[in-house]
């Protein structure tokens, strides 16, 4: 991740990467670019504190349900640390609200079969979590820059048609995605909050 000073209206500006996730109470922006990965924001329109997670689900999911599926743990793990941060904070998973975008079929080794899974994924985890879905834009063959404003909620999203292998975020994205597939037998321990 890294930080910019005075971005917009004097607001400082994050840069999340793929496999990142960041929450704060401060009024900021937040910033990632997205290809075949999901980007969850995550707002408290109550206490006005807001995150975003960058993840994939690596792999395809089987029918039994995100709970009973060994290759949802990763995507499972990545929402539940950015959760953890709401109610350290005080948040109440109930007041929740959700927008979502990604999951396009831009990056090299991504496969419909996958991309759909993780589609299906973020659907059934934020309704059996009882998060309610204010926005989404997935699918697609392109790519998504994404501006959040984590007090507001607001999020901003502007399509990129060049998928440019080179571009830095295109490369890191795949490395991240290399490294899920490759990583996706080793267990992850979380915990799930009622």
């Amino acid at each position: 991740m890294i930080k910019t000073d005075n971005y917009r209206e004097g607001l400082p500006l994050y840069v999340i990467y793929p496999g990142e996730h960041f929450f704060t109470d401060q009024r900021c922006y937040v910033n990632t670019v997205s290809g075949s990965c999901l980007v969850l924001c995550l707002y408290d329109p109550h206490l006005k504190i807001g995150g975003m997670g960058h993840f994939i689900v690596p792999g395809t999911l089987g029918t039994e349900g995100i709970y009973a599926d060994e290759i949802a743990e990763h995507g499972i793990y990545n929402i539940e640390l950015l959760v953890a941060d709401f109610v350290k904070r005080g948040g109440d998973r109930r007041s929740l609200k959700a927008k979502i975008f990604g999951a396009g079929y831009v990056t090299g080794g991504a496969v419909s079969g996958v991309v759909n899974s993780n589609i299906r994924f973020i659907h059934e985890y934020l309704q059996r979590e009882a998060i309610e879905l204010m926005a989404e834009d997935l699918g697609g063959n392109f790519r998504r820059y994404l501006l959040f404003k984590p007090h507001t909620g607001e999020a901003f999203r502007k399509t990129l048609i060049n998928n440019d292998a080179n571009s830095e975020f295109v490369r890191l994205e795949k490395e991240y995605i290399d490294s899920a597939f490759r990583n996706k037998e080793i267990k992850t321990n979380y915990l799930l909050f009622e």
